[in-house]
């Protein structure tokens, strides 16, 4: 019996995190703007790396940068939703039209590439080498989160 409680409450308890995390993850993450979610990523990686009033100045002129960058990106937004309910709507999806699909996103991924890279390689370099080695060991621990 007692083990019977232990184990409904142990559930219980996973699902209520799974409950609170999820919208967490909604209200944090897919349903806020562009600008809420570099706001929280900035905090985050303030909090994360103790970034100086320099560093935070240059993270923040960053963030400014890139939201400047995909403005653009975001009007292409509408249209991406209608192709894709165009698609899973159809009677029978054709190849020609995923791959044109693909295409157009590749196309945009390709075009911010050298931008978003500049910007990786300028926020490293602003690192101090404690910092590079929080960075080295949050990829390491992501890199082990599955095993």
């Amino acid at each position: 019996m007692l083990k019977k409680t232990f184990l409904f409450t142990v559930i219980g308890l996973m699902a209520a995190s799974g409950f609170l995390a999820g919208g967490c993850l909604k209200q944090r993450i897919l349903c806020s703007t562009a600008e809420q979610r570099a706001d929280f990523i900035v905090a985050r990686l303030s909090s994360t790396f103790d970034l100086s009033e320099a560093q935070l100045a240059k993270v923040n002129r960053i963030k400014h940068e890139f939201l400047e960058r995909i403005q653009g990106f975001r009007s292409d937004r509408e249209s991406t939703y209608g192709d894709l309910m165009k698609m899973a709507r159809s009677e029978k999806l054709d190849k020609r039209e995923v791959d044109a699909f693909i295409t157009r996103r590749e196309a945009i991924m390709k075009e911010i590439r050298p931008f978003l890279i500049d910007k990786i390689v300028e926020f490293h370099n602003m690192l101090t080498p404690a910092q590079k080695n929080i960075l080295a060991e949050k990829i390491e621990k992501l890199y082990h989160y599955c095993d």
